[in-house]
């Protein structure tokens, strides 16, 4: 086995370069035999369940549409959302000039964080 690394590395490699190139161009013409009918009703429960078809989100998503992958996060009402913004930002004193200096210098911004 060493002789042949030794006195073929150039086939070697081309050889490994070939199978790789030949695996890419198969995986997109090919159907993934491990995608059976089996696998798929799976994932459509499991993503109808509130995860989505390849993996359990951080977030919950709507519960029974196995089309729904859109976690809380996207939809977020907290700090930084434009709810938040809209409804409780202004309730915050106006920063006075050493104020607006210190979140210039610090945040980029006279607003602050």
């Amino acid at each position: 086995m060493a002789t042949i690394i030794r006195r073929h590395p150039r086939k070697l490699v081309a050889g490994i370069v070939l199978v790789g190139v030949g695996y890419g161009v198969a995986e997109g013409i090919l159907p993934n035999p491990l995608q059976t009918p089996g696998v798929q009703n799976i994932e459509q429960r499991y993503s109808s369940g509130g995860g989505s078809k390849n993996h359990l989100p951080g977030a919950a998503t709507k519960r029974g549409h196995p089309d729904s992958v859109e976690g809380n996060t996207e939809t977020a009402k907290g700090i930084g959302s434009p709810h938040h913004e809209a409804n409780y930002q202004g309730q915050k004193p106006d920063p006075s000039g050493f104020d607006k200096t210190w979140n210039r210098a610090h945040y980029n911004s006279e607003k602050g964080k």
